[in-house]
């Protein structure tokens, strides 16, 4: 069973449908499982679509582990006040951090049926936090988390979205040194390798390893993508093997432009057959289109 990851796609239409028909192409030779860490929403055009279509394929019974992100949250957390009757201020929180596009979005689509949208609200709130695989890399369990990797992890995540667990916020909202924290903000553990999204990294490879705290960040910067900063055009699909990992990294034209071994704390590029090899997943029919002129 070959294992994918991908991150904070942030409603990047373009992106995703590269990365998912080349899944798609795989998932016909091969069983393939495919996990999003979060921030699959808000900012890009594109943010309910792909909620649809991932929530689609899961019912459909795809082999697909969607986790939890900081944006998905911050939608839960305003269709709870709502529900409730509690009053929400436009300047929300979700709001200012792009969650706008997604509610419009949601309303235009189920012309204001609350039944139909608290359906996508309930499939969001059973999203879990983290999730450990059993694949190691120098003896170390691989741990995918949004911002950062709990202190406890169990072999089987039980903390989803709509619980009152303290772990959610710190897993979903650390950054580095971050003052609104009280305590120390370690995104990586010593006891795993921790794989996270949620802070945009401008390596040309969309992914920086970070070797003091055995952390690997997968945010290619899609939220900078979808409001017009066209200089993070660096995607990358992370594919988990026992002892290392293999790192693509897409473009908005419908190509791999890179292709890394991570082994040892260390970078290895893919060779020139290698990279045919992978390249040849791609759907050629895709002409993509730039979501913002």
């Amino acid at each position: 069973m070959r294992k994918f990851v991908f991150s904070d796609l942030h409603g990047d239409g373009i992106v995703y449908k590269s990365i998912m028909s080349y899944l798609d192409n795989i998932k016909k030779e091969e069983d393939i499982e495919i996990y999003i860490n979060g921030d699959l929403i808000d900012r890009g055009p594109d943010s309910l679509d792909m909620l649809l279509d991932i929530k689609r394929r899961i019912e459909d019974g795809e082999k697909i582990i969607y986790l939890a992100g900081n944006h998905e949250q911050m939608m839960y957390d305003i269709f709870e006040k709502r529900k409730k009757g509690i009053y929400v201020p436009i300047y929300n929180t979700w709001f200012l951090n792009g969650g706008m596009v997604t509610d419009k979005l949601l309303e235009t689509k189920f012309n204001y049926d609350k039944d139909k949208i608290f359906e996508i609200v309930e499939f969001i709130s059973n999203l879990k936090i983290y999730h450990k695989f059993s694949e190691t890399i120098d003896y170390k369990n691989i741990v995918l988390v949004h911002a950062a990797c709990p202190i406890l992890v169990k072999d089987e995540c039980d903390i989803r979205v709509k619980d009152k667990d303290d772990t959610i916020e710190y897993a979903l909202w650390t950054r580095v040194n971050n003052p609104g924290y009280h305590f120390r903000c370690r995104i990586g553990h010593d006891s795993y390798i921790t794989i996270v999204g949620h802070t945009p990294n401008d390596s040309k490879n969309g992914f920086i390893y970070n070797i003091s705290e055995d952390y690997l960040n997968i945010d290619g910067g899609c939220s900078y993508y979808v409001t017009g900063n066209f200089s993070y055009d660096h995607v990358p699909l992370v594919e988990i093997c026992d002892n290392y990992l293999k790192i693509l990294t897409f473009n908005h034209n419908n190509e791999i432009i890179f292709g890394n071994y991570l082994v040892d704390a260390k970078l290895k590029p893919f060779n020139e057959d290698e990279l045919k090899k992978s390249r040849s997943y791609l759907d050629k029919s895709y002409i993509p289109k730039r979501l913002i002129k």
